[in-house]
């Protein structure tokens, strides 16, 4: 029962999951290695917040692009 619930909700927020995660860490690299903020503490706040909304605007809207 656990694992059907746990199943069913990465199925339906699949897009927000892959974004917070992948585009997240994407952007964390990108800013660490080409900007001037890799020695704030906040840099990750910002990168994996991007890709949480990039992931739930794809969720809402259904499709990627």
């Amino acid at each position: 029962m656990l694992i059907e619930k746990i199943l069913n909700h990465i199925s339906n927020w699949g897009k927000f999951w892959f974004g917070l995660i992948f585009l997240g860490c994407l952007f964390n690299a990108i800013l660490e290695k080409f900007t001037s903020l890799n020695g704030t503490s906040y840099t990750w706040v910002f990168a994996f917040g991007l890709g949480a909304l990039i992931g739930l605007i794809a969720k809402i809207r259904g499709a990627w692009l």
